[in-house]
């Protein structure tokens, strides 16, 4: 095994992340909204999924890679975006862009990262996407998107399923906001952990440095700012005008809705990621096995079908390839070892994948994971 076998599982690294980081920045990760049933929902759906295996066959090798956007990539699992990626530890983004590179695996970039993202696309000019929260301004997004290309990002994730911002209770508790209140809790959490603390000190506070420059003003405060930011519900009419202005694969995130996916069509996008954002926005959403099982077989046949939200295992990366998926996303699992092993936690998590994924597939008797689909169901 190529990982350190302390923690042989993304829940082990969730345990020690748990120990090793400030609350407040492992329960922004970890949390859900309101009483977190849909986050818990995902993963139940997700076990809900049974394969029957196949034997009677040789299984020496399996071929765990899967080409979308006319890219071979190694594996089947990719780095979601996740904003203040580096309040999980100091330097995250730039450790798991470079990860990413080395394996060659996708990593999207959040609107809201922490991190320039001309300084991501130069450690990741491979396998680089860029996550937009659409603009409210138009100025804006085509400002925004033409430093995006400029930078070589290779693909664009336009997330949709955020229309309103989310109460999300651990936040609200813990005294997360923006921008940072050293309340006593804040202070007190970052003293009892002296490693993280010291590193967020070496690197300086997170910022959401890539949209800072579109503020109106320096009076105006940033969760001001941060509200005001991005559409209050992205529109048709606004993916047309993206389309028309990104000439790369388009990819549409937190689809869910059957007909979300025929005008997506309709509009020429390259794929869609299904996605609940991972339980983080509406606690009665479907689990997104569920989303994922219901697409229509010519919607998957026209595009490419990717999938997030409560992926944990290669098992879960297997299952969501037998119902359709091409690619898979798991934010929590990549800042989880982060928090757990800190930039060292890249690796372990894409070769605990790795590991997963393999075994997987020869255990239930498939040669490669493009050969998986519903046949494998029970």
């Amino acid at each position: 095994m190529k990982y350190d076998t302390r923690f042989p599982s993304i829940a082990d690294l969730k345990t020690r992340a748990k120990k090793r980081i400030p609350n407040f920045a492992f329960d922004y990760v970890d949390g859900g909204i309101d009483d977190e049933h849909g986050k818990r929902r995902n993963r139940e759906a997700w076990h809900e999924v049974e394969i029957v295996p196949r034997y009677l066959t040789d299984v020496t090798s399996a071929d765990k890679t899967t080409r979308i956007f006319n890219h071979d990539y190694a594996l089947p699992i990719g780095i979601p975006p996740i904003g203040l990626g580096n309040m999980m530890w100091p330097g995250a983004e730039m450790a798991l862009a470079g990860a990413a590179q080395k394996n060659n695996i996708p990593y999207i970039l959040s609107t809201f990262s922490t991190t320039p993202l001309e300084e991501i696309a130069k450690a990741a000019p491979d396998v680089c996407w860029f996550q937009l929260y659409v603009p409210q301004q138009v100025e804006v997004m085509k400002d925004l998107l033409g430093r995006v290309k400029n930078a070589g990002f290779n693909a664009l994730v336009v997330t949709l399923d955020i229309p309103v911002g989310a109460k999300r209770n651990r936040e609200l508790k813990n005294g997360l906001k923006l921008p940072f209140s050293f309340t006593p809790n804040i202070v007190w959490q970052s003293m009892i952990h002296p490693t993280w603390a010291m590193q967020t000190l070496a690197h300086g506070q997170p910022d959401f440095v890539n949209v800072l420059q579109y503020k109106e003003g320096p009076n105006e405060g940033l969760a001001t700012f941060i509200t005001n930011f991005a559409m209050h519900g992205v529109t048709r009419e606004r993916i047309e005008m993206i389309r028309d202005m990104w000439d790369g694969p388009l990819i549409l995130k937190g689809v869910q809705y059957d007909q979300d996916f025929r005008d997506a069509l309709d509009i020429g996008v390259d794929g869609v990621v299904v996605s609940n954002h991972g339980g983080r926005q509406l606690d009665a959403a479907p689990a997104s096995a569920d989303s994922l099982r219901n697409v229509a077989v010519e919607i998957g046949a026209r595009m490419t079908v990717m999938v997030d939200s409560g992926i944990r295992t290669g098992m879960d990366v297997i299952r969501a390839r037998a119902l359709g998926a091409e690619m898979t996303f798991s934010g929590r699992s990549f800042f989880w070892g982060m928090g757990a092993m800190g930039t060292g936690g890249a690796e372990q998590v894409i070769e605990i994948y790795r590991d997963e994924i393999d075994r997987t597939l020869k255990q239930v008797g498939c040669g490669s994971y493009a050969e998986m689909d519903r046949s494998w169901l029970k």
